[in-house]
């Protein structure tokens, strides 16, 4: 069995929204039906630059259409998919990135919980960065790297930001999974290859996961904070969200599939905070500075450190 077969998007098609709406609980409680405010809803709206978006056999790539228009370098993005997907099916946070100045490289793979393949991408750009007659010659800063993943890709993006300290520079994950979940594979010959632990990640970091009856076995709240706490630095945050777009959030609502409109304006502000220094964003997540997303109603749990 390949590492996080179990628990791959096909394997939930159909079934996940079903499920969410029988499910009663904490986070299926009725909440207002209010749009997203202050500095969630900032960074939940498109960006403000048109986008392309290219996939060969390694990478898939979203930027910015026209680099001058930022009048600035543009960071980078590394992305990795969880089980069985492909940037495809997140081209909806993916693009949403590229609409706000970034510039995201997504590893094809669907095994990507080593990181290896995550990390090699964020280094194809660098390098990119440098090479005369490339699009992304002179208009990347490739000292602000995110890598950011989800599933699989969220254990995938927390390797490569513990093993690659001075490549990635912040840390953001989509349900990262329980470590019950862990498994050999094409990339980890044995379980260790593909093992994560938080208390070892260097940068700073968010942590994002949901209360759906999908992540209460694959990407628990609990589990999530526990994450949280083992966190040796700051900035950190962990946001938990109930609902997006309306409808119970749960593990696989990042992707277009279900419903990622939700998880996009908190996802950007700490991107903006992290790679551009932005302190509108920031103030989302400050601790000590009545920060924004322990408050939100929409995010019951979540904390910041």
């Amino acid at each position: 069995m390949s590492t996080f077969r179990r628990i791959g998007p096909r394997h939930l098609i159909g079934i996940i929204l079903t499920a969410a709406v029988l499910l009663t609980g904490r986070a299926f409680t009725a909440t207002p039906a209010v749009a997203a405010t202050g500095i969630e809803a900032v960074f939940a709206r498109p960006g403000q630059y048109a986008t392309s978006s290219t996939t060969g056999s390694t990478y898939a790539l979203f930027h910015p259409s026209n680099y001058a228009a930022l009048g600035r370098k543009s960071p980078i993005i590394t992305w990795g998919n969880g089980t069985d997907a492909t940037p495809a099916a997140y081209s909806t946070l993916l693009n949403h990135f590229a609409s706000h100045g970034f510039t995201v490289i997504a590893t094809t793979s669907t095994n990507t919980a080593s990181g290896n393949g995550i990390a090699a991408a964020a280094n194809y750009l660098v390098a990119q960065a440098s090479t005369p007659g490339s699009i992304f010659y002179e208009n990347l800063d490739v000292t602000k790297i995110a890598a950011v993943g989800h599933s699989q890709g969220a254990a995938g993006a927390t390797r490569a930001a513990t093993n690659n300290p001075n490549l990635i520079t912040t840390l953001m994950t989509f349900s990262l999974p329980d470590l019950k979940w862990a498994g050999t594979g094409a990339e980890c010959p044995v379980v260790q290859d593909c093992l994560w632990d938080t208390a070892a990640v260097p940068q700073p970091t968010f942590l994002i996961g949901t209360y759906g009856p999908f992540d209460s076995s694959i990407a628990p709240p609990a589990t999530e904070q526990a994450y949280f706490d083992r966190l040796p630095n700051g900035p950190a945050a962990l946001g938990l969200i109930s609902t997006s777009n309306f409808l119970p959030a749960d593990h696989n609502s990042v992707m277009n599939t279900y419903n990622p409109g939700g998880f996009l304006g908190y996802s950007t502000a700490w991107l903006y905070a992290r790679l551009f220094g932005d302190p509108t964003a920031a103030a989302a997540f400050t601790a000590g500075a009545a920060p924004e997303l322990p408050t939100n109603w929409n995010w019951p749990g979540s904390k910041v450190k």
